[in-house]
Parts: structure tokens; C-alpha cells; sequence
């Protein structure tokens, strides 16, 4: 493969952007570490969240939300977290980090990041449902929701930190009828299932969180774990539904229908729930970015 000028220049300003990547903020990461916990210590996780009044504020604003329709107001952390439930909890506390640690680094494109975690929570819906159509063990089912929260974290990260590069990657892909994979690796080095696998270490997340990230795109082939199969599907879904009829997105593979043992009604039903989210998700965005 040629690497032309322009590319060699954003390889160097890749590592040096990683190399100043924001870390989680600290509340983020002791709730990651009490959730992923045999049995999470619901007191302690409201003392961490209720000790840090941003995401205190946040989480308090979305359990009041229209989305849970509940009958009275919330006023405490602790009932917060009753309601919301150990998964709920980890997604929004690591989605508000996450946006956070990307927004210190100068203004953000709110119609980009909206779309962006759109998709990351509808995903993630995709996720829950995938696991519960499969009977998959609870615990199992919330680590690849978590997962399918920050699968695309190297786009994010692709996106904030090269944007003119990264619209023109997208545009390039869609126009020769390539995957944005290729066209990331040709321009960035690498693709952002890698560089969100780096950005995740850095964020000293968990090692399966940093594997399904480097995994989820692929490719399959051989005996793949089913966390990563439930991960891919759930991506390739929300591609298929959401993303415009000029993106390259192919076919579902045959070894993740295989491994996981999809049928065509299984996958029609859990389409179904995703489209459902997609608006939700993006109400849960908005209060989140706030």
C-alpha cells in the first residue's frame, strides 16, 4: 500500500492526540469498578455518583425524564439508582465520561455526537435484546451492552481529533464502494475498532470491554466468542437500518448467524426493538450532553 504525504502527516498527529487523551473522570471509573464488582454495593455507587454533582445532576435528570415515566420525582441519587438498575447506571455514567473527555478538548459538533450516540445506544438496545432472544446469562448480557456503548469510541475519537480527514475518508469510501475500515487504515494507520481498543486500555477499562472493541468489526472467521458475535450483529443491524443507502455496509456474515444461531424471524424481531430506541436514544443524548 502507497502512503501518500498527507497521510504519513495524520499518522504523526494520531499518536501525538492518543498520547494526550483525557482520562475517564474519577467518578466514572469507581462506578465502572463498583458495577463490575460479583455484587455491586448500590450504597457505595451512590456515594460516588452523589460525590461528584455534574453526573450527579445527570443522572437525576434522565431518571426524571419522560423516558422513564414515572409517577413522582426522584430526588436522590440512591433512588436513582434503585430505579435505573446496575446496566442503566454503567451506561450513562461511562457515556457522560466519555463525552466529557472528548469535549475538554475544544467544541464539540452536537449534530455529530448526537448521531454518533444514537447509534452507540442503539447498539447497545440491540445488544440486551440479542442476549435475551438468546437466553444469554445476565451478567454476560450487561458486559456486551457495555460494550456496545463504546464499541465505536475510535470513531469518536477519529472524529473530534480529524474531522476533515475523517469526512473525507467517509466520503472516499462511499464514492469508490470500499469499507471505511479500508479507507481508515490507508489514511489513519490503523482502523477505529484498533485505535478505540487503545483509547480504552488508556482508559484502563476492562480487558473484555478493550478486546470486543478490537474485535467487533471483524473479521470473522473460525470460532468466534459469542460476546463478539452478539456485538457484531447488533453494529451491523443498527448500519443496516439507520446509516443512508449510499454507505458500504455488506451482508451479515454466515459465521455470525452460525455461531450464534440466528433466524431470519429472530433478527426481524429484535430490527424491531432497535427501531424502536432510536429516538429514545437520542432523548437520553441530549440530556446526558446538557
Amino acid at each position: 500500500m502507497v502512503i501518500d504525504a498527507e497521510a504519513l502527516v495524520i499518522r504523526k498527529r494520531l499518536e501525538q492526540s492518543l498520547k494526550e487523551l483525557p482520562p475517564l473522570p474519577t467518578a466514572v471509573a469507581k462506578v465502572l469498578d463498583e458495577t463490575n464488582r460479583m455484587e455491586p454495593d448500590m450504597h457505595r455507587i451512590d456515594e460516588i455518583i452523589s460525590g461528584d454533582q455534574a453526573l450527579a445532576s445527570k443522572v437525576l435528570r434522565i431518571v426524571n425524564s419522560a423516558y422513564y415515566g414515572l409517577s413522582r420525582q426522584v430526588t436522590s441519587v440512591g433512588q436513582a439508582v434503585l430505579i435505573l438498575g446496575i446496566q442503566q447506571v454503567r451506561t450513562i455514567t461511562l457515556s457522560v465520561g466519555s463525552i466529557g473527555a472528548f469535549s475538554s478538548k475544544g467544541p464539540v459538533d452536537a449534530d455529530g455526537m448526537r448521531r454518533f450516540w444514537q447509534h452507540s445506544f442503539a447498539t447497545a438496545a440491540a445488544c440486551t435484546a440479542l442476549c435475551s432472544k438468546l437466553s444469554v446469562e445476565r451478567k454476560t448480557a450487561d458486559e456486551v451492552a457495555t460494550i456496545g456503548i463504546l464499541h465505536d469510541v475510535g470513531r469518536m475519537f477519529f472524529f473530534c481529533n480529524f474531522k476533515p480527514t475523517y469526512q473525507k475518508l467517509v466520503m472516499k469510501a462511499n464514492q469508490a464502494n470500499t469499507t471505511y475500515e479500508y479507507e481508515e487504515l490507508h489514511f489513519l494507520g490503523d482502523t477505529h475498532a484498533g485505535i478505540g481498543a487503545i483509547v480504552a486500555d488508556r482508559w484502563e477499562l476492562p480487558e473484555k470491554i478493550v478486546e470486543g472493541i478490537r474485535l467487533h468489526e471483524g473479521p470473522f472467521e473460525g470460532e468466534i466468542p459469542v460476546e463478539v458475535a452478539i456485538l457484531a450483529v447488533a453494529d451491523w443491524m443498527n448500519k443496516s437500518y439507520y446509516y443512508d443507502n449510499k454507505s458500504p455496509i455488506g451482508p451479515l456474515a454466515d459465521v455470525l448467524i452460525e455461531t450464534l444461531g440466528l433466524t431470519g424471524e429472530t433478527i426481524a424481531q429484535v430490527g424491531e426493538t432497535v427501531r424502536n430506541k432510536v429516538d429514545e436514544a437520542s432523548q437520553i443524548y441530549g440530556m446526558m450532553a446538557a
